[in-house]
């Protein structure tokens, strides 16, 4: 943990100054708004969520923030139904949602990359080993679905023909299905990539390092929220910046939290989690651009025809983040 001492003084300089960031969004001693948000993951990813929620930035911004987890594309499907506000997940399963009529739109990237490795039992040695072989996926239509997709096109297979798909309810599940001998393999991310290997699994392909830019970690909201509820999703869009820069800079409690969520212990793990998604992946200003989206857009057109010829600005809203930047949030976050 050598390099959590070694951001210790930063970390005690930012705590110090955390609540002069900004000012309460809302009168002292006003009721928080009630928000419910979902996110997706078990994994390192979620931060973003977790640090605002347990380090009282929510609350600081006169939110009362209820956290929902629900694996895979399914967080969307709560969205779409009401139980939730806003969802942090995959960008192809909101997309994939909107094609199919839901009013629901991307307003941030929190990591614009696939931030999982395709992870298989020790005997898989070549392409040749994957055709005929069962994988696994959280659920169809997640990222780990569209990462086992990118990860066997990288191998010159095709998805829809040489490999088959499970669904495992989600990532954990992913490796314990390995262990169990039900799959081959499956997308993982940290910190249950780094137990997957020390258990003598194979990392084949680190998706994270492709030049691949992808709404991988997005967030979501429905169009009746980004119209209805601006001042809201503004408050909590402030609070969603203010915790990445509490995470990067209080990595010791980031650190905490993570092993909170994910149950883990092994110190080992939470600091490599740390390192790879914290500070190698997660993004200061998490906007979402169209670059990505024509990416995803792409992907969702070989499988589903709705795509091809869809309007991009349909499946996006960046007015939002672009808000922040404009009142100069961001730039009292991070002074140049």
């Amino acid at each position: 943990m050598s390099y959590l001492l070694m951001r210790s003084l930063r970390s005690l300089c930012f705590s110090a100054v955390f609540c002069l960031v900004m000012p309460f969004s809302t009168a002292r001693g006003a009721e928080a708004e009630k928000l419910n948000v979902v996110y997706s993951s078990i994994a390192a990813v979620s931060l973003s969520s977790w640090i605002p929620k347990d380090a009282g930035i929510y609350k600081k911004h006169g939110l009362d923030v209820n956290l929902i987890y629900v694996a895979g594309s399914q967080a969307i499907a709560t969205l779409i139904s009401g139980d939730a506000q806003i969802a942090q997940g995959s960008g192809a399963a909101a997309m994939l949602s909107r094609l199919s009529g839901a009013e629901v739109k991307l307003i941030g990237n929190i990591i614009n990359v696939i931030p999982m490795s395709f992870v298989t039992t020790p005997d898989i040695a070549g392409p040749q080993d994957l055709k005929g072989k069962t994988f696994g996926v959280s659920r169809f239509g997640s990222l780990t679905d569209v990462g086992l997709r990118k990860a066997v096109s990288e191998w010159g297979l095709d998805p829809n023909k040489d490999i088959k798909v499970i669904q495992t309810g989600g990532v954990p599940e992913n490796l314990l299905f390995m262990q169990q001998g039900l799959i081959k393999g499956a997308l993982i991310s940290s910190p249950t990539l780094e137990k997957a290997k020390e258990l003598g699994f194979k990392e084949i392909l680190n998706l994270g390092s492709l030049k691949y830019r992808y709404p991988g970690t997005a967030l979501v909201t429905t169009d009746a929220f980004i119209k209805n509820r601006a001042q809201t999703l503004n408050r909590f869009l402030k609070a969603t910046l203010e915790g990445i820069k509490f995470a990067k800079t209080n990595p010791d409690f980031t650190v905490k939290v993570l092993g909170k969520y994910t149950r883990t212990t092994d110190a080992k793990l939470l600091d490599s989690a740390f390192h790879t998604y914290v500070l190698g992946y997660i993004r200061d200003f998490p906007t979402v651009s169209a670059e990505e989206v024509e990416t995803a857009l792409e992907e969702i057109a070989a499988r589903n025809p709705k795509a091809k010829g869809a309007d991009l600005k349909s499946f996006y809203d960046s007015a939002p983040l672009d808000q922040l930047a404009k009142e100069g949030f961001v730039r009292q976050l991070y002074p140049r």
